[in-house]
């Protein structure tokens, strides 16, 4: 995503998943946040957060254990 009002691509990309998930590297979930202004109140529901955000680069290892715990895995 590049610029806000998102674009009607990433309309269709969450109308068609079941669960987005939305990674971000900071606190506040700005992303988040700009999606759920812009998209219908019912496509909201689909959007989980990932927030990195303690200093140190993201890695692919934190986002796979944070979604597989959003999805009841077990580590």
């Amino acid at each position: 995503m590049r610029a806000y009002p998102f674009t009607q691509e990433v309309h269709e990309f969450v109308a068609k998943h079941e669960r987005v998930y939305v990674v971000e590297q900071n606190r506040d979930a700005q992303m988040m946040n700009l999606l759920k202004v812009d998209l219908d109140a019912a496509q909201t529901v689909k959007l989980h957060p990932v927030l990195h955000f303690n200093g140190l680069p993201i890695d692919a290892r934190f986002v796979t254990g944070a979604i597989a715990e959003q999805e009841g895995a077990t580590k």
